[in-house]
This record gives C-alpha cells, structure tokens and sequence, in this order.
C-alpha cells in the first residue's frame, strides 16, 4: 500500500504536475529579460506588418544582483536607497556612455532593487564606441543586448500611432495608443532574452543569453486598415514637397483608410519638449483638422446641381472675371480677366469662381446644407478610431454673397481632408457611400478576435450623376487644373482647390492652402487621394504633384488588378 501510495504521488507529479513544475524549475535557474521599450502589445498593418515595436536597437541593461553581489563593499537590494556605493556604481556604468546622467541611472537601480526586476534597461541607441568601453570596463552585472523600440527613427505614422506618456504605467497619450489603450496594455507575450543561472543566481559565464519569441505575438494587438506600404509610399512624398499639410488613401469600394500622413512630424519620445517650444502645431494630426477645402467643395455642388437638374453640362455661362452682386460686392475669379463664355464641364475643369457662385445661388442654401447631409459630408466617425470633433461643417449665412461664398468653398464651411477624401471615394464608387474605417479587428489576451463592423454602403447619390461628376473629373486632370496631377502609367480623375486663410504672412500677402483631391484608375476606381499643402500657391502648382507622384508609386507597388 505504501508503494502503491508513492507511485500515485510520482504519476500526479509526471502527469498532471510535470509541466507547471518543469516550468518553475526552468525559472529558477533562468533570468528573463522583457526587452520591449513599453510593455505594450502591437499595432499592425491589414497584412500584419508591425507598425510599432519594429525597430532593433542596442542597449545597456543592469543586473542589479550581480552588480551587488560582485562588487565588494556595495551594498544588498534591501539597503539600495541607502548604499553609499551606489554612487560609485553609477558613475563607472556612466562612464562608458556619452552624457549619461548617473543620477538617472542611480535611480533606475534604485527602481529595479525596489520591484525585484531581474534587470533594468539604463541607455539605447549604444554607439559601437560606448559598446567597446563597456566590455573593457569589465563591470559585473552589465549586459549589452538588443532592445525593441516602440516608434521607428523616420516617424512612420507617427500621428496615426500616436505616443506613451512618461513614467511607471505607460499609458497611451493620442493617437491609436489612446484609443486601445486598455488593450494594449494588457499585453503579457513578449520577446525575452533568457539566460542561465547557477546556484547563487549569477549568470553562467560562456553561456550568453538567448533570444525567446512568444509562441502567440499577435496577443493584445490592433490590426489596422493601413497598408504599411502605402503609407510608406505617402510619407516618402510628402518628405520632399510637403512642409505642412495632410495626405489621406482610401480604397473606393471599402472605404478603408489604407494611408493617413501629416506634417510636420514630431518625435514621440520628446513631447514634453515640443509642447514647450513647437510653434508648428506639429502633435496636430492636420488630416483630421477642419480647413476651408477652396474649389473642393465645388464637387459637393456640381453634385447637387446635377442631382437636382439646375444646371447641365453643356450649358453656357459667362464670366467676366468676377460675379458682382450689386454695385458694392463682387467675388473675383482666380482668372481676372475672366474665362469668357463656358460651359458648365469646363468651368469645373478651369475652376470657374463665377460660374459655380452662380449654379449655388440656383440651388440655395437650404439644398446645398441638405446634400451635405446627404452624402455624410459631414460626418467625423472613423471605425475603430476614437480622436473627438474636429470642428468640421457647412453652415451658410444668409444673403446672396455668403451664398456665393459657401459655393466656392470658404465662407461657413470647414471641412477636414479625410471628409473630403470620403467625398471622392463616394463619386469614384457611382455614388456609394460608407463610414471611413482605420481598425479592422483587435485581438485580446486569449486570442479572440474583435471585427469591426462595417456599415453596409448607402446609395446617396444617383448613379447616373455620380458618373457624370467623374467625367468632369477626368476632365479637369485631363485639360484642365489639375493637369499636374496625371500619372503616367494610368488615367486619372481629380479637382484642384486652393483655400483662403484669411492671414497674412511676413510679407503680407495672404497665406493660402492648396488642395488636390482625386482617384485613380479612372476607368475601374481603385484609390481616393486628397493632399492638403500648407502654405502654398495653389492646388495646380503644389498639390497636384503630390498626388501624381504618389498615384505612380502606389500603381508600381500594388498593381492595377480587379482584386485590389
């Protein structure tokens, strides 16, 4: 019986036991290092790319209880805060580093004796010089090895992601970092570097540590809409032409953001100092921000007045530079000496001021509001993505010249470029309209998958007039504005627009933004694209260029098919 009694106790151990006490042993002789920069789960692309935590670098990471139990004279993790060798410690490790703060490091050992961290990451970015002194100072308990940063040196996304805040909890600040913040950092996986252990708990020399990936790394992550190359795509142009500004990719169809850009960028690790110094508003993410759109509205209205049958497109208006609404006010065409007579497909393709004052004084106030509604021009959700109100809207005074005004895109409407994208995206799919979406699932801590839901497309606008609406736009990069924008490997659709600010500059001349809002392939629309330029001429001259060059990149990178 007693025989019988211990081989049921050695099969409960072997059987059901074996392998949560094969694991506490393996811990007892391993150190486990995290050597993410934030324990914070993932942020992926729609193809699983990893948008953050992509990124290796070399860094510094201190064992305390080696450094303590090795060094004769210091002191143990029960007396750190008093340990007048503290000091002297500090400084050595200090010393291999360029301006390394030792208080900083002396507070990080304090930390890590304090919460009974196996190691702590003291410095980044090593140089191969700080490298090489380390290893000659031959200081116990110093480990140089890789660490994973959260945000890459070129910012990619950097708005879009958003940033951490300071301190012990690692908290999302802006951004999608905000949004899923509770997901994120509930994230446990992560890669470690595991190293052996003798009795005493000192490292095992010539047994250097090894690198351990989780067997589920997706736990805890966002998986995105965004095509990281795409994205890539849109920030490589933006680098080279846009100081200040936005870009926004949308796919036609599904209406998935698969880019989102703004400038300036902005360095997430240093907030603290650019809320301080930066006049720029570079945390501002400008493709959320409300603007007048200029003659990017004048989509809007060519689609109500078609719709509504007030205008068609061979009909012929003059324009003789300005539309004058009595003796005192008049609203001057971008051309001063005026288009002469056109018809109503050219004037969208000049951008004639005149002729669309006049069309939206034919509809009025109350039908142009109600197509904004209509095709959710107005609307500020994103799926997925929770960032507050823009200040976004069309809101038309009374009066023929606030009316005009309004039809020309400045006074009363403000409008963000991903509502204008949105906009496009709409006329490109035949007048198809559907909710913007960033995230497309999100996993939790046991692998189940959340979807967001995507709203089922609305007809908003008759088919007939949407593809009336897109021939102009074909027209208008074809012979007209926006000829600047044409690709060379595929046609495309587009308007130009440039947006007063109603602000001087140094050399008091009002400020302007430019505008190009457009889609491509025309014949099969794939892509919407709207470029907000900063600062700038006009939409023709700065925007349009923005746009060609990243049509071109995209149609390289992705190809023109029927499944994309």
């Amino acid at each position: 019986m007693l025989f019988l009694a211990l081989w049921g106790r050695l099969a409960w151990l072997q059987l059901y036991q074996g392998e949560e006490l094969a694991g506490e042993a393996i811990a007892l002789r391993t150190r486990q290092i995290d050597i993410r920069e934030y324990p914070r789960g993932e942020i992926l692309d729609r193809n699983g790319l990893p948008l953050t935590d992509a990124t290796l670098t070399t860094a510094l990471y201190v064992m305390p209880d080696e450094m303590l139990k090795e060094t004769p004279g210091a002191v143990s993790r029960t007396g750190l805060k008093d340990g007048t060798k503290l000091e002297e410690l500090s400084s050595r490790v200090a010393e291999c580093l360029n301006r390394r703060n030792p208080s900083s490091i002396k507070r990080s050992l304090i930390k890590a004796g304090t919460n009974g961290a196996a190691a702590v990451r003291v410095a980044s970015d090593l140089s191969g010089e700080e490298t090489n002194r380390i290893k000659r100072s031959e200081l116990p308990g110093l480990l140089v090895a890789p660490a994973i940063k959260r945000y890459g040196e070129d910012g990619l996304a950097v708005h879009l992601l958003g940033y951490v805040g300071e301190g012990d909890s690692f908290r999302g600040m802006a951004g999608l970092e905000k949004t899923h913040d509770g997901l994120l950092r509930e994230a446990q996986s992560a890669p470690r570097l595991v190293s052996l252990q003798d009795a005493r708990g000192m490292a095992i020399k010539g047994s250097p540590p090894r690198l351990m990936t989780p067997a589920s790394p997706s736990l805890n992550s966002v998986v995105l809409t965004i095509d990281k190359r795409v994205q890539q795509t849109v920030e490589k142009a933006m680098n080279s032409r846009v100081g200040k500004g936005a870009v926004v990719v949308m796919d036609v169809r599904s209406k998935e953001i698969l880019a989102m850009a703004s400038r300036p960028l902005y360095n997430p690790y240093t907030v603290e100092q650019t809320i301080k110094s930066d006049r720029n508003g570079s945390l501002n993410n400008r493709a959320l921000m409300a603007y007048p759109p200029g003659s990017l509205f004048k989509l809007l209205v060519a689609v109500a007045a078609l719709e509504e049958g007030v205008v068609k497109t061979d009909e012929t208006f003059s324009c003789t530079g300005q539309y004058r609404f009595n003796d005192q006010v008049a609203i001057s065409c971008w051309k001063k000496e005026g288009h002469g007579a056109i018809r109503f497909a050219d004037a969208f393709a000049q951008s004639c001021n005149s002729v669309f004052i006049e069309t939206g004084l034919r509809l009025g106030r109350e039908r142009l509001e109600g197509y904004v509604k209509r095709v959710h021009l107005d609307n500020e959700d994103i799926g997925g993505f929770n960032y507050g109100s823009s200040g976004s809207g069309v809101l038309i005074d009374g009066g023929p010249a606030a009316q005009g005004n309004a039809s020309i895109g400045q006074q009363g409407v403000m409008l963000s470029p991903l509502q204008l994208c949105s906009l496009v995206a709409t006329i490109a799919d035949h007048g198809r309209w559907g909710q913007p979406s960033l995230v497309s699932y999100t996993v939790d801590s046991h692998g189940q998958r959340k979807y967001y839901a995507k709203g089922e497309t609305q007809q908003v606008i008759k088919r007939e007039t949407a593809e009336t609406v897109q021939g102009l736009m074909v027209k208008t990069v074809r012979q007209g504005t926006g000829v600047n924008a044409a690709p060379l490997e595929v046609a495309a659709a587009g308007k130009t627009g440039t947006g007063q600010t109603g602000n001087l500059g140094r050399d008091q001349k009002e400020i302007l933004n430019s505008w190009f809002a457009g889609y491509f392939p025309a014949e099969k629309p794939h892509w919407a694209v709207v470029v907000l330029v900063e600062e700038s001429r006009s939409g023709a001259q700065d925007a349009a260029p923005v746009f060609k060059n990243i049509a071109e990149e995209m149609v390289k990178t992705l190809g023109v098919n029927e499944n994309n």
